[in-house]
């Protein structure tokens, strides 16, 4: 019977001595080949070493920042924060003419008193980063000369003590700082853990930002805490060449991983006859596909493109979760159904989830995100902020459990947490997702602020993104953003604004050629405009078609609505 996880060095000790030569983490090289590795038992000695200078420093109870690439030090580095009882500050490497400011934002809102990073990466910053970065006295974490640990049992860890502050990725607002515990951390990894590891599993694969709680907790921490392998790869060697993602799977014979819809997407999109016929993608058991908006039309073509490499429909696991409850807070079982379903669009635009038909003329195509993980509850809230006792309502989605965590550093709001709604206690989380449930499972129906009113009728925008990335071949499918706009001409109400990439290819074609270049941007606002009217009645104030990759997205690649809106107000969008 599997034991319940109730403390991360915990569980690290008792793989460093029962399985001390098994590898714990590997960094795999661009063709999947491992450049470098690090055994349970290493690791416990490391971090333990990194964990004592920590301490030396007066850093226990203070936030450290990591300012890291993906690798094998950055594991070392946070591992190394919880030991000593320090905050791990989640962030990434610098990098050269890197304009987002992401990396000075949370250097001056989290006020590290340390830094923990390779050598080479502490160079890196010395001779790249912000001035903020250069003035941070960091502890290199692959130093040999420091010291060893012995195999002691470590001391309890109080479950409320902040062990990370994890950045949101700012899809409505600038990133902030979510103060997550142990006890979050523990609770979220032992219900992951309960639904998708067993004894004897092998493996993960993570390509993914280990600045971001998906591949850090998700995938690593997940594979950690169950004595197995966390095979590494840098982002950018999956974004250059999707098929290497795969193949690390192929060849490692991993059973868990995966990524936000747009990385199953890539795979279909940039993947060869002859790249797939070297796959056998049997072993994975388990592939997460969340982060962003979860599109059933993405599952289907990935299904159809690698089933016939093994990849079988039921290791798709389409789920939702947020920083703000530590990470994942439903998800798809194993064994289950996987949830793609059919709804009326006249039904969503009154708030209601209404199975139809595939064939009904204004059915929309949705996946269901799974029921809550265990031990935490999900709950549909209402205009009038009670509880919707019966399925089928669209609401705001707000959780309950041990994962959610202590709110945002700052107490930033605070109304966001409430002891209790309707009547029932909590601790809750408002999410400002909207979403219900259908046949107990979630679904997803967007942002609370996004949601966009045209004739007294919701929209939600996820669904004018779908149609119109679903209207013309040239488009890119992921690369649409809607918002509403004042319009004069609705008499005080809304318009809508959609702003459509055309696709890399198309651009590749067309960038020499500027008579076919209009030809097309005609008939790609013409179909657009056709769809969305056709098919949710809605008008569209305007049309604009933008260069690929042009719409701001999040470091997890969701659609930055609102900075997006801001940039068309004023003119700075690469207008086609």
């Amino acid at each position: 019977m599997r034991e319940p996880i109730d403390s991360i060095p915990g569980r690290l000790l008792r793989h460093a001595v029962e399985r001390p030569d098994t590898v714990a983490l590997t960094r795999l090289g661009p063709e999947g080949t491992p450049t470098s590795t690090l055994s349970y038992g290493e690791l416990w000695h490391r971090t333990g070493a990194i964990a004592d200078e920590l301490v030396r420093a007066e850093a226990v109870g203070r936030p450290v920042l990591i300012p890291e690439r993906n690798g094998i030090d950055y594991v070392v580095a946070y591992l190394a924060c919880i030991r000593a009882g320090a905050i791990a500050v989640t962030a990434h490497a610098p990098r050269a003419n890197d304009r987002s400011g992401r990396l000075e934002s949370i250097i001056k809102d989290a006020g590290p008193v340390r830094a923990l990073a390779s050598t080479s990466t502490v160079e890196s910053c010395l001779e790249i980063g912000d001035p903020s970065l250069k003035s941070l006295q960091f502890i290199a974490t692959d130093q040999d000369a420091y010291g060893t640990d012995d195999l002691d049992e470590p001391p309890g860890i109080d479950p409320d003590r902040e062990v990370m502050f994890q950045y949101t990725s700012g899809s409505t607002s600038d990133p902030r700082a979510v103060r997550v515990t142990h006890g979050n951390l523990v609770a979220n990894l032992d219900a992951m853990s309960s639904l998708f590891y067993r004894e004897g599993s092998v493996g993960t694969v993570c390509w993914l930002p280990l600045f971001h709680d998906m591949g850090l907790i998700g995938l690593v921490m997940t594979s950690l805490v169950n004595g197995i392998t966390a095979n590494l790869m840098a982002p950018e060697e999956f974004v250059m060449r999707p098929v290497r993602w795969l193949r690390a799977i192929s060849r490692t014979r991993s059973e868990h991983s995966g990524g936000p819809n747009f990385a199953f997407n890539l795979c279909v999109e940039r993947t060869t006859p002859e790249d797939r016929a070297e796959l056998d993608l049997r072993c994975w058991k388990s592939a997460m596909n969340g982060a962003e908006a979860v599109r059933p039309e993405t599952i289907e073509r990935f299904i159809e493109a690698f089933g016939p490499c093994g990849f079988d429909v039921s290791a798709m696991q389409p789920c939702y979760g947020l920083a703000e409850s530590t990470l994942v807070v439903s998800t798809r079982r194993p064994g289950a159904r996987l949830g793609l379903e059919h709804i009326a669009s006249k039904a969503l635009a009154e708030n209601r989830l209404e199975r139809c038909p595939a064939d009904q003329e204004d059915a929309v195509a949705i996946t269901t995100c799974g029921a809550p993980i265990p031990g935490h509850a999900v709950a549909i809230l209402d205009e009038d902020d009670g509880f919707m006792d019966e399925e089928g309502g669209i609401g705001e989605i707000c959780v309950r459990g041990p994962s959610v965590t202590h709110g945002y550093r700052g107490g930033e709001e605070e109304d966001r947490f409430p002891e209790s709604i309707d009547g029932r206690n909590g601790p809750w989380l408002r999410t400002g997702d909207l979403g219900g449930f259908i046949d107990g499972e979630l679904v997803i129906a967007g942002r609370l602020k996004d949601l966009i009113i045209v004739g007294g009728s919701n929209h939600h925008p996820q669904d004018l993104e779908r149609t119109a990335g679903e209207a013309h071949e040239a488009v890119d499918s992921g690369g649409c953003a809607a918002f509403a706009v004042p319009d004069a001409m609705a008499h005080g109400g809304e318009g809508v604004v959609l702003l459509v990439e055309l696709s890399r290819e198309q651009m590749r074609a067309t960038r020499k050629d500027e008579a076919a270049l209009r030809v097309l941007k005609e008939s790609i606002t013409a179909a657009v405009r056709s769809a969305i009217s056709r098919d949710h009645a809605v008008a569209l104030s305007e049309c604009v078609l933008l260069k690929s990759g042009s719409i701001p997205k999040t470091t997890s690649g969701k659609v930055r609505r609102g900075e997006a809106a801001t940039s068309w107000r004023e003119g700075t969008l690469p207008v086609i």
